[in-house]
């Protein structure tokens, strides 16, 4: 009988049906190489889902970017996010919510954000901040167009300056086409933060704040069908603002997996839970994900030279100098076929508001041109107020992350879809030195999330294996119980069958001993 076999067989016969049905379900019974079978394998185990093919709207698959993003991006762009230039941002956290009532008073530890000490900032800085508000103040008390005309004349203009001089000063408000997002006026409550000290992970901030907050911040995208979701549906510019929102969004949902606190060990680890049931089983987050990285790329390679000639100036030359190298290789590669300059050339904007050519006549052209107009001031006004939203974040660490990583990616927006009409007279974009910041850490926090994605997938086949092996163990442990149990009773049928056999053969003795006594007898 099958229970009678011995528990290595058992075990053998089992490996033998799992390695057959893996081999029925492959393309006509073809055989696999050891990595294939081990990616078949683990794509019908895992909930995260595979990522092969191509990223939705770009040009480049998702092999090419994990490959550009472990050996080149990530490494370049952690490095510069530790860099005094890119470390501290200035933020006003304060600000109250212009759309409902929040009480920002978050009662959890880990909402709490760590303000810089005044020691920490670079003295060039403080100088130039002080030397911004003496020309604020300036401005502020010339009563007359002359004099204010003379000032501005005398003055240097901070707005259009591409090396960073007075860095933090003259923020821009208003319908400027230039500023995509809601910044704040230079002094009103803004603060330095070391971002190194106040990372973007888990603090426990949920609940009912946190869905009107996401909830906002959706009905403020534009209403798609499901075909017009998917690549190639009608409307590309709708489509591009929806998935930059949504892949902004998984990439903080994969932050705070990655980095989750867990009270009972007092200690921080990664949620491979949590990452597949936010993120990795649902492969359009994916897809958005990798989108909005791209997008990104995109943006710091269009904007190189200016990237390149920005003053990255902290006081500190021999790290000055290091940023300046850095960023040099981040906007340019050795090789147009090296991944990363695929990564580079991965979207292509050249479609973005422009007339589709479906239309006869100069009236009829006439028409799209103003519904291409009006489309970009809708684009330009619902990304605007999306920015206004982070004000209504009730977690102060969430909104520093969301206030950052809003205006990087409005400042990549600007870059990749701005006019030639918002460049300067001599053809370049001017940065504000917290747009430059932003846009790199943004940049840096999708690297990270993008190689994150692959490492879960990994954490999540382990734990498989592990559940696996615990299962399989005791599954062997109770076969081999019960095999035990089946051979002790045939053990122990036996003896009583001897017993019975021996009785029969004495009995037999005997009535042969009976029977030659009475034939003696007689």
């Amino acid at each position: 009988m099958w229970w009678m076999l011995k528990p290595r067989l058992l075990f053998f016969w089992g490996i033998f049906l799992l390695v057959g049905q893996l081999y029925a379900q492959t393309e006509g019974g073809k055989m696999l190489t050891s990595l294939h079978a081990l990616s078949f394998f683990r794509s019908r185990v895992c909930q995260t889902c595979d990522l092969v093919g191509s990223v939705g709207d770009c040009g480049c698959d998702f092999d090419t970017v994990n490959q550009a993003t472990i050996l080149h991006f990530f490494p370049l762009l952690t490095d510069l996010a530790q860099r005094t230039f890119f470390r501290y941002f200035k933020v006003n956290l304060n600000k109250d919510c212009p759309f409902w009532h929040e009480d920002m008073m978050c009662s959890i530890r880990d909402c709490a954000v760590l303000e810089c000490e005044a020691h920490e900032i670079p003295p060039v800085w403080i100088e130039r901040d002080a030397e911004g508000r003496a020309v604020r103040e300036c401005l502020k008390e010339s009563d007359t167009t002359t004099d204010k005309m003379e000032m501005h004349l005398g003055a240097v203009d901070r707005k259009e300056a591409m090396v960073g001089v007075d860095a933090f000063a003259g923020w821009e408000e208003g319908d400027n086409a230039r500023v995509w997002i809601e910044q704040e006026e230079e002094d009103q409550g803004m603060t330095y933060i070391n971002l190194l000290r106040n990372p973007e992970r888990f603090t426990g901030y949920a609940g009912p704040s946190a869905r009107r907050a996401w909830n906002a911040i959706y009905e403020n995208c534009f209403e798609l069908s499901p075909g017009e979701l998917e690549a190639g549906g009608h409307c590309l510019e709708k489509r591009v603002f929806y998935r930059l929102i949504a892949g902004l969004q998984s990439s903080i949902s994969t932050h705070l997996a990655l980095e989750y606190y867990d009270k009972a060990q007092d200690c921080w680890f990664p949620n491979t839970a949590l990452f597949v049931e936010k993120v990795g089983k649902h492969p359009e987050r994916i897809h958005n994900l990798y989108f909005t990285y791209l997008f990104l790329l995109r943006a710091i390679n269009k904007a190189g030279p200016e990237l390149l000639l920005y003053d990255y100036d902290t006081g500190n030359p021999e790290d000055d100098e290091w940023v300046r190298s850095a960023v040099q290789n981040l906007v340019r590669t050795s090789s147009n076929t090296s991944t990363a300059d695929q990564c580079h050339r991965a979207f292509d904007e050249s479609g973005m508001f422009q007339p589709r050519g479906l239309t006869d006549g100069a009236e009829a052209a006439a028409e799209e041109e103003r519904e291409l107009h009006k489309l970009r001031q809708d684009f330009f006004v619902r990304f605007h107020n999306i920015s206004r939203i982070m004000d209504c974040v009730g977690c102060e660490k969430c909104r520093l992350w969301g206030k950052l990583q809003i205006l990087g990616l409005g400042t990549a927006i600007k870059i990749v879809l701005g006019r030639p009409e918002d460049r300067t007279l001599e053809g370049r974009l001017s940065f504000q030195g917290n747009e430059v910041i932003s846009l790199i850490n943004t940049a840096h926090q999708l690297a990270k999330s993008v190689k994150a994605v692959e490492n879960f997938q990994k954490l999540e086949f382990d734990d498989i294996l592990q559940r696996w092996m615990w299962m399989s163990g005791l599954a062997f442990i109770v076969i081999g119980l019960f095999l035990r149990v089946c051979l002790q009773r045939q053990e122990m049928k036996k003896p009583s069958k001897e017993n019975k056999q021996g009785d029969r053969s004495n009995g037999r003795r005997d009535v042969g001993s009976r029977f030659t006594s009475s034939k003696k007898t007689n």
